[in-house]
């Protein structure tokens, strides 16, 4: 959570939103974890049946992806550093 939180920080004034979905815990203990880790950016529960999950094919977790201006996955992946640099370059991209 803290390099999301950096990252968040990061791309505050730029063309850029995170959008976490949780679908693991129960109700309450994403809400419990939403407040003990201090969650800044639109955070949404879903639960194990998640018609997001299912139309990106979700099979690990965490599994991050980027979406480009236009909707198109520019990242898939498990390991969150690794977006840095994407994210970076789709916000240079889109501020042009």
């Amino acid at each position: 959570m803290p390099h999301l939180r950096e990252l968040v920080e990061l791309h505050k004034d730029d063309p850029f939103a995170l959008i976490g979905i949780n679908v693991m815990d129960s109700p309450e203990d994403f809400r419990a974890g939403v407040k003990k880790y201090e969650v800044s950016w639109l955070s949404a529960f879903e639960g194990q049946k998640s018609a997001i999950a299912d139309m990106y094919s979700i099979v690990g977790f965490p599994t991050y992806i980027v979406l480009d201006v236009d909707g198109k996955i520019a990242y898939r992946g498990h390991v969150g550093k690794e977006i840095d640099q994407v994210v970076a370059d789709l916000v240079a991209k889109a501020k042009k």
